[in-house]
């Protein structure tokens, strides 16, 4: 998801802030609801979800022959999808949006190997969803697996005896294909259908081949961990998703960032903010591009995003902070989002 992927990058820079600045930056954790990439209609609240990938016989009968061809575990797919329903289920039932209802019984056959099987009836779908009470079906529609293995082997030469030391090092890819279909019965409309790919990987290593490969999970405990992982992603895809970033500020310089440090600690952000405006007039024009960017800090974990904006505009281009010429990016993207929200959120 790339609202995810764009603040696991802000993490990552402010990590590394934390440590080029040699502890001169203190971390603050904030949780930000992010938009889902697919907007569901808004009177859509509970959700059934339903296994329609499983194969009919002959489908069986390929799955069968696919196993025994690839050396991967027979049938291992089906009980990867019933994981990925599972994966789903927990990411929904954390999200703000939608309730997960789990429907266990219905396993409806498909016709189709690589791709999208026709759709249920719009009788069954709307007989499904009163009988469970939900807004919505969402259901899994295809699911496979693919596995690769990399295998890499390392010599290191020991300069005292002259000894080769062997590394065996082991990379595992499964790679998953999802594809689902969200039936709102309400309007006879389908909200989204697409196969989706997502990866999981593993590594080990060891002084055999052996030794790696007891490092590494087996076929069918990867494959179902995948799936699992597979259907939190689609759960991220669908429905807002609360995630945790840090946010650094700076801490040391002068006494007055010293004492706005432990406020920040107790909750004190008026005391805090007070403290930074007086280093505003500090002849030391470090310190005041340091206070400029920490008074936009605090008005953004304080939840007011545009006058956190002005203030990271304002560190920028009067005080020339460099951390918040980025810092206003990021905060033109999270007010983005939040108007995303409001559509996507009742």
């Amino acid at each position: 998801m790339k609202n995810v992927t764009r603040y696991l990058r802000i993490l990552f820079l402010a990590t590394m802030a934390l440590t080029l600045s040699h502890c001169s930056v203190a971390m603050v954790p904030v949780e930000l609801l992010v938009p889902a990439e697919i907007s569901i209609p808004r009177n859509i609240q509970n959700v059934g979800i339903i296994n329609h990938s499983m194969p009919t016989d002959r489908g069986r009968f390929s799955d069968l022959v696919e196993g025994f061809l690839t050396r991967e575990s027979i049938f291992a797919d089906q009980i990867g999808a019933d994981y990925c329903l599972k994966g789903l289920a927990e990411k929904l039932a954390d999200s703000p949006r939608l309730t997960p209802v789990i429907i266990p019984s219905q396993r409806l056959t498909r016709s189709g190997v690589r791709s999208l099987p026709g759709m249920l009836s719009w009788d069954r779908v709307e007989q499904i969803c009163q009988q469970y009470r939900v807004d919505a079906l969402i259901a899994l529609e295809h699911f496979d697996s693919n596995i690769h293995l990399r295998k890499r082997r390392q010599e290191k030469r020991n300069k005292k005896d002259d000894s080769i030391r062997v590394t065996h090092r082991l990379k595992l890819f499964i790679q998953v294909n999802s594809g689902w279909r969200i039936y709102h019965p309400s309007t006879r409309s389908v909200i989204d259908a697409q196969i989706y790919s997502d990866e999981k990987t593993w590594s080990a290593s060891g002084k055999t081949l052996r030794e790696a490969r007891r490092r590494l999970p087996n076929k069918r405990d990867a494959i179902n961990e995948a799936g699992l992982f597979s259907g939190i992603r689609y759960g991220e895809r669908i429905s807002p998703t609360w995630v945790t970033i840090s946010r650094s500020y700076f801490t040391k310089g002068c006494p007055e960032f010293e004492i706005a440090t432990r406020a920040v600690k107790v909750g004190d952000w008026q005391n805090a903010e007070s403290l930074w405006k007086q280093v505003l007039e500090n002849p030391d024009p470090k310190l005041r591009s340091r206070a400029a960017y920490n008074l936009a800090f605090a008005a953004e974990v304080q939840g007011d995003l545009e006058r956190a904006l002005e203030l990271a505009r304002v560190a920028y281009s009067r005080y020339g902070s460099k951390k918040a010429f980025y810092y206003i990016q990021d905060l033109q993207t999270r007010i983005q989002n939040k108007e995303i929200l409001r559509e996507q959120m009742d």
